[in-house]
């Protein structure tokens, strides 16, 4: 994938725990929202509803309560064109809703449009955000006593049993060294065959009479993980520090999901349908069956995102600040 104007990146500073971290979109309150309905068309305020990466001012942070955008007097889903609107537009004749995982609706519009669940794929496609988490622990013997009757006697014993024990843990933020710009494309169901083609699959859910479909997008930052465990190992252990070092690389933001928009599906997503399932035992049935029908769609959609610094240059950047964070006893 070609990638033009990559962001200018910056190390973070030496005297933060952790690296400097962007801030994320922040979703406006209801009244906000209402308050935007209500604008003249030709006024130039920002649409509060709208995703983040349409929005120029500084963002704060992605974690914040589910929000639902109000419900609005819709046109019929025959009169409306989504190829034609504005970002703004566009949202604002939508129900979605945001957490850490990403974006989701069950508009009825996304699930009768080909092309309005095309244009929200591609509006939400935002960048993933992905952390580097570094691990140091070793492994202590621990003495446990316990006590078991034998015989009408109680006797005591003593055992010996191995603990993980923590040295240090801290992370690295990545996301400021992903492209924003993500490609979405088909996946191909084996190595032998054709991918599948996008509009294809739009079209599939979009006419498909199924009470309980569901479609959605993965993202992934396309980066050489194994390289990065690899660099940041070396430079704890240059450190002295003689223990294991586990890196991993947890993410959030990294989906886009539509479900269905029928009665059916709606109280079968709701909370109390799950816990009457639950203690009913009915979910032994009902979740096979849910994935039946949602399984057509899964995994047929992907979103890369490239990260634009090499794995040596990102550690060569980070090195002072990790060796700073390694202490062992």
């Amino acid at each position: 994938m070609r990638v033009d104007d990559p962001p200018k990146v910056e190390a973070p500073g030496n005297n933060t725990q952790q690296a400097t971290e962007p801030s994320a979109p922040l979703l406006p309150s209801y009244d906000d929202v209402i308050s935007s309905i209500h604008e003249d068309a030709g006024e130039s305020s920002r649409n509060p509803a709208m995703p983040a990466h349409r929005q120029s001012e500084s963002k704060p942070s992605i974690e914040q309560p589910l929000l639902y955008s109000p419900p609005t007097i819709r046109e019929g889903s025959s009169t409306r064109n989504a190829g034609s609107m504005t970002s703004q537009e566009f949202f604002r004749q939508l129900e979605y809703k945001r957490t850490s995982k990403g974006y989701s609706s069950s508009d009825e519009w996304l699930n009768t449009d080909a092309r309005a669940l095309r244009r929200f794929f591609e509006e939400c496609n935002e960048r993933p955000r992905v952390q580097v988490e570094v691990t140091g622990s070793h492994m202590e013997d621990r003495t446990v006593e316990s006590e078991r009757e034998v015989n009408g006697r109680t006797r005591r014993e003593t055992h010996t049993r191995q603990e993980k024990v923590v040295d240090f843990k801290f992370s690295l933020d990545l996301t400021p060294f992903i492209h924003e710009k993500g490609n979405i494309y088909g996946v191909r169901p084996d190595a032998n065959s054709e991918p599948y083609d996008i509009e294809q699959v739009v079209e599939s859910y979009v006419k498909a009479d199924n009470a309980l479909k569901e479609i959605r997008i993965m993202k992934k930052a396309i980066w050489d993980y194994g390289a990065v465990r690899r660099e940041i190992q070396h430079v704890v252990k240059q450190t002295g520090y003689p223990h294991s070092v586990a890196v991993t690389f947890p993410m959030s933001n990294d989906c886009i999901k539509v479900k269905s928009h029928s009665v059916v599906s709606r109280v079968w997503r709701h909370p109390v349908t799950s816990f009457l399932c639950f203690i009913s035992c009915a979910c032994l049935v009902g979740w096979p069956l849910e994935r039946m029908a949602t399984q057509k769609w899964r995994n047929r959609l992907m979103s890369d995102f490239v990260v634009l610094s090499a794995p040596r240059d990102y550690v060569a950047q980070h090195a002072e600040f990790i060796k700073r964070q390694i202490s062992w006893t």
